[in-house]
């Protein structure tokens, strides 16, 4: 049970504006969790996989391949329940909230997203609460 508690939340970050993704995983990091950060869709797959995060924080509007697209694939993949998928985006209208709870999501939070709900999720044990429908 110790070594439950000790143990650090897997993060991974993904957004296609390198600043963005790298000042949420230091702030991530300074909360006690472990960051990883993808600046694309596929470099995210393939991290995810490796891996094997417990949140996905993911940008939904990002060139090549969306996040949606992203939370499809990583639902689809061997370790797709286990992992919490936060959709991020600075365009609430991108994808409505029934689009982005169909892609996958679990929670879905409109940039800037309160640094408190992104930290609450770095909590061990924490997992997001599904949206309200």
């Amino acid at each position: 049970m110790a070594g439950e508690r000790a143990r650090k939340k897997q993060v991974l970050v993904v957004d296609d504006n390198h600043d963005a993704a790298d000042t949420l995983a230091m702030l991530l990091e300074a909360e006690g969790c472990e960051c990883q950060t993808a600046y694309s869709g596929e470099e995210a797959l393939a991290l995810a996989e490796r891996e094997l995060p417990d949140v996905v924080i993911l940008d939904l509007c990002m060139p090549s391949m969306g996040g949606d697209q992203v939370a499809r694939a990583l639902r689809s993949g061997p370790h797709g329940n286990e992992v919490t998928l936060v959709a991020h985006t600075a365009m609430s209208s991108y994808l409505q909230h029934d689009e982005v709870l169909e892609a996958g999501f679990d929670l879905h939070l409109v940039k800037p997203a309160p640094l408190d709900e992104l930290i609450a999720l770095a909590q061990p044990g924490r997992r997001a609460a599904p949206n309200p429908g």
